[in-house]
């Protein structure tokens, strides 16, 4: 294979790398990029991601140990991992690699380099892959200085994201040619075990219990430092959050963001650290393809409580209140937990009314008591924690969490329906008798000559049903045929 020209060396990433037993970073980092390169579906999943499709005509190459042509970079000491080459015809897409794992964090100072080697050689990214988490690829958890950013894209990837999407490939069978499929397979399996050092988010930060402390002591969150590190600790834990669920429910479940924080990660910091600062809250949504609706979830530091719901609009074909609660009902009769409750949003300016789904279960006859000449607009099911003292734990805290958001939606959130109204029905028939009259004739006279028995068994046809014509049935019910049977010994 042939160099790009501005390599001065490099090797083709290798399946098989021999690597010392101390190069786990480029062990992990050359399989990742060999798979990309053999498994195209695969390099779509990723690359697509960050606006590279992977068409039948494209090729992807990898490669590792590079060394470039230019002078002074190739005596760089801070070598990138591997780099990628993207060629579709004419066009090319070339991006440097860097890789952590473990414990191993990125590093500023080292990013900034890679993005001046970019720059200088006419590269067009820096792609980095560690155990640090980011809501979008675009969305980088190191902040660099802007204008090395200009000319050279930066883009990000968990390696929990990385497996996720190789899980999700080989579990919808989208891999069909059965080299490639073993290949994928094999990933999963380097990737998923404890030596590789695939790790996901497992504490929050040093700060976490001080700060649940000063808020319910009457106190306040100060942005700078502890506020910003909490923010930045919420955004790794829900991200590896929603890639667990991904692989739990077996589709991609990403982050919900308004339009305005996908194309602006700063903003959206900005705005969850003034929540946590004036409220004492952090929130997210999680999209889940086909589900009811978004997966809500809120960490209320001030009263210790993590919440995770959906909500629904209530079915406006339903008169009653208590006619729409036994609607969510239904879709509830199999949940029995005692931590569940059902919060019901009023038409009117009034409060919302929460009720504990055991009793409304127990008793639907509650929502009479509740508001007179008011109508419910929606519900919004909700499972809380069971304990605040793991609320405040570092560790516990995130375990709490990827306990609840499965756990609500298998209990919950597969069974909940959306409301759809029927279809209009016509206020006025156009099958009036007048027109009836008026076209028979023409009817009559358009209609085949056709044979006498056809018409005999037309005409039993027609006296057998009066009715509806069930002519043009695919498939004749057992009512039917057991009608016509009927008919005959008659």
């Amino acid at each position: 294979m042939e160099l790009p020209s501005f390599l001065e060396s490099g090797d083709i990433a290798r399946l098989f790398p021999v690597i010392s037993e101390t190069g786990k970073e480029q062990r992990a980092t050359s399989i990742l990029l060999s798979v990309l390169s053999a498994v195209p579906t695969y390099a779509d999943a990723l690359f697509s991601q960050i606006g590279q499709s992977i068409s039948k005509r494209t090729s992807v190459d990898t490669y590792t140990e590079v060394v470039f042509r230019k002078e002074g970079v190739s005596q760089s000491k801070d070598r990138p991992d591997g780099l990628v080459q993207i060629k579709t015809g004419k066009r090319q897409w070339n991006a440097l690699v860097e890789a952590k794992i473990g414990k191993q964090g990125l590093d500023q100072d080292q990013i900034e380099k890679y993005l001046r080697i970019a720059r200088d050689n006419s590269i067009d990214a820096v792609v980095t892959i560690s155990n640090e988490f980011a809501a979008l690829p675009t969305h980088h958890p190191i902040q660099v200085q802007r204008n090395l950013t200009r000319r050279v894209s930066l883009y990000h990837f968990s390696w929990s994201s990385v497996l996720t999407e190789a899980i999700l490939l080989h579990d919808s069978s989208a891999v069909t040619d059965r080299e490639q499929a073993f290949m994928l397979r094999e990933l999963v399996r380097f990737l998923s075990h404890k030596s590789a050092g695939v790790e996901g988010f497992s504490s929050m930060p040093s700060e976490w219990s001080g700060a649940i402390d000063q808020l319910q002591a009457g106190g306040a969150v100060q942005p700078r430092g502890l506020g910003s590190k909490i923010v930045g600790a919420w955004y790794q834990e829900i991200r590896d959050v929603s890639l667990q669920m991904s692989r739990i429910i077996g589709c991609n479940i990403s982050l919900k963001l308004p339009r305005k924080h996908k194309n602006n990660p700063e903003a959206r910091f900005r705005d969850d650290l003034e929540r946590l600062c004036a409220k004492g809250y952090l929130e997210t949504n999680l999209s889940i393809p086909d589900a009811a609706s978004d997966l809500k979830i809120v960490a209320d530091l001030r009263s210790r409580s993590l919440r995770i719901s959906m909500k629904v609009d209530a079915p406006r074909d339903r008169q009653s209140t208590k006619a729409r609660v036994n609607w969510l009902l239904r879709q509830m009769k199999d949940v029995d937990h005692g931590h569940v409750s059902v919060s019901l949003d009023w038409a009117s300016k009034s409060p919302d009314t929460v009720v504990a789904l055991q009793d409304l279960k127990a008793n639907p006859d509650l929502v009479k008591e509740m508001k007179v000449g008011a109508e419910v607009k929606a519900f919004e099911i909700v499972l809380r924690n069971e304990s605040a003292r793991r609320f405040s734990g570092r560790q516990t805290f995130v375990q709490e969490l990827e306990r609840l958001a499965p756990l609500f939606y298998e209990l919950i959130g597969q069974n909940l329906q959306t409301w759809n109204p029927s279809p209009p029905k016509p206020k006025h028939s156009v099958k009036t008798e007048k027109n009836s009259e008026e076209h028979q004739g023409e009817i009559e006279d358009s209609k085949p000559v056709k044979s006498a028995s056809h018409q005999s068994s037309t005409l039993e046809s027609e006296q057998r049903n009066s009715g509806n014509q069930h002519d043009d049935l695919l498939e004749v019910p057992d009512f039917l045929n057991r009608l016509k049977t009927n008919i005959s010994a008659s």
